[in-house]
Parts: structure tokens; sequence; C-alpha cells
């Protein structure tokens, strides 16, 4: 199936902070919660392999995930239809409804899956014991739903939403749980189509400027956010265009319809970095006199795609995080 050699382009549609990992300790781990996260000890593996969802998984050194955590498993709140995580899943899949929807069968994945294929570096804070939840040395409850771009390059799919939920060893307070959920999605570009991105971009902007929306953005390209050295800038520049338009008419779609009226919707870019992505960016709206932190995004790094046998480029992404 991929045999021919055109290169594509992937973007990221967005991930809160919280959703996507970035490179620094100092970045990661929220400083109200890292006197608490120092202080956790670490579960002492039981004799007793997990049993999850009909398949047995042994214990060792690394087995951390309690009782209380593999109860939830199983809750499938994302396809409850009356539950705001699934009514909100819904409308983002309205939006982009020329993508394929997704929801991975089981939330274990290989470290490998979550933290290698996705070029996280050997000594990442995520990978901690304090920070992840592990049922051994080769398997993980899965703390983003990334875990799965891979694979899901490899069944050839151009166009793809995943919903999932997902798992993090967080202090309980009012904005942290170990458990939330997050949804991600992605659209890939062949080389010989990306001269059709400039006229997505003038019809996406045309229907913007008639929306009552304020875009506050003044990220540029440079060498802490560039453009990957094995793309073509042209065709980078438009792909990041098109996520950024993308991504304004969704957040457009879930809350310009709940601002004061007379009021537009504030939305801001701020350049970011993610292990996975560049460009890089996270957005924030301004809701209720405060900037919320909304999501993550980019253009996914071509080395994903190349372990994915992807020889293209992949300019969609979006991984956002749900309460």
């Amino acid at each position: 199936m991929w045999a021919t050699k055109t290169r594509t382009i992937s973007t990221l549609l967005g991930q809160c902070s919280r959703c996507r990992y970035t490179a620094t300790n100092a970045q990661f781990i929220r400083p109200a919660t890292l006197a608490h996260r120092q202080r956790r000890a670490i579960s002492t593996p039981a004799s007793s392999p997990y049993q999850i969802l009909g398949q047995t998984y042994s214990r060792d050194t690394y087995s951390n995930t309690p009782p209380a955590i593999q109860s939830k498993i199983d809750r499938q709140l994302l396809h409850h239809p009356s539950h705001p995580l699934s009514i909100l899943r819904n409308i983002i899949e309205s939006h982009f409804s020329t993508h394929t929807s997704l929801t991975p069968s089981s939330p274990i994945v290989s470290v490998w899956q979550n933290f290698d294929e996705l070029g996280f570096p050997p000594d990442h804070p995520g990978r901690s014991l304090t920070d992840s939840y592990y049922l051994n040395k080769e398997y993980m409850l899965r703390t983003h739903t990334s875990a799965h771009e891979v694979e899901t390059y490899k069944e050839g799919l151009d166009r793809w939403l995943i919903s999932a939920d997902v798992y993090r060893r967080d202090e309980i307070d009012a904005s942290h749980y170990p458990v939330f959920h997050q949804m991600e999605g992605t659209q890939v570009w062949p080389s010989n189509e990306l001269d059709t991105i400039k006229d997505l971009n003038a019809k996406l902007e045309q229907e913007l400027a008639a929306c009552p929306l304020v875009i506050e953005d003044e990220t540029t390209i440079s060498s802490t956010n560039p453009y990957q050295p094995t793309h073509d800038p042209r065709h980078a520049e438009e792909i990041t265009k098109h996520l950024k338009h993308s991504l304004n008419s969704l957040i457009f779609r879930l809350f310009g319809s709940q601002q004061l009226e007379g009021e537009p919707l504030r939305v801001r870019w701020i350049e970011a970095f993610f292990p996975f992505t560049s460009p890089s960016y996270e957005v924030e709206v301004w809701w209720n006199g405060e900037w919320l932190e909304l999501l993550g995004c980019g253009v996914v790094q071509q080395k994903t795609l190349d372990q994915a046998g992807k020889f293209t480029y992949s300019s969609l992404v979006f991984s956002l995080c749900l309460p």
C-alpha cells in the first residue's frame, strides 16, 4: 500500500498541556503537585497477575496500577448517549464529518507505543512510575491517545478521530483526576494534493471572517518552533494555516453560541513544544473572564509517519482534552 514515495505532512490538532507532554520537567510537572509526586510511594507488586478485559498480565517491579484504577477501565463513558462526554464527542465528530471515528478497544498499550514510538527520550518524566500506571515493564495504561497514532496510520486511514479514556497518576483536586478523556485527530496530505490546500485555506478564512471571532496569534516560525527540515517550507506553511483555521472553526463551533450578545469570542495561540510535532502550539479561549487552555497541536514529526510507512505529509492532528 505504501509503495509510492510521495512525501506527506500530517498535522496534530490540539491537546491541552495535560494531554500532550512537553520536553522538560519544569513544563511537564505542575508546581502545585510536585511535592505530592515526590512524596508518593510506589505500589508494591503483588504475586497474582492482573486480569483486565479478559487478558492476563504478569506483575513485576514496575506494577503500580491499583484496583481503584482498574475498576474504571470498563466504564465506556464516551458511549453513553446522554453523557456530556458523549455529547461533546458527537459535536466534534460532526464538525469533522469526513474523518473516520475510532475508539480503541483497550486502554492497555505497550511502553513502546506510548513513549518510544513517538520519540520520547529515555529520561522523559512521563515515563516515571510516579507519573504513569504500569502493569509491568512492557505494558501500561495509555497516558494519551497518541499511543495509537502509528498503528492508526498503518491502517491506511488519511483522516481519523480517536476518542478514548487516558490515565495519569495525578493528585485529585478541582481540576485533576487520574482518569480523563482525550480526542485526537489527523489528516494526511499526499504531496500531489498539497496545492489544493491554498483553496481550502481561502475558503476557511472567508468563513472565519464572517464569525464574531477575535484570534490573537503572534506565533512565528523560529529556531524554537521550526518547520521540519524534510518538509518544503511552502507546503508546511499552508498546512500550518489549515491546522489553525480548522481548530479556530471548531472552537467557534463549541463556544461561539455561548458568548454574550455583542461580544466576539477570543481565541489565543501560543508557541509550544511537544516531542512529536513541529511546529507546535497551544490554544486558549477567553471564557468566564479568564484564559482557558483547550488543547495542543502541531504538524506531526515526519519520523512518526515514516515508522508507519506513510511517505506523506500529515497536517491535521488534534488531541483535545475532554473533562
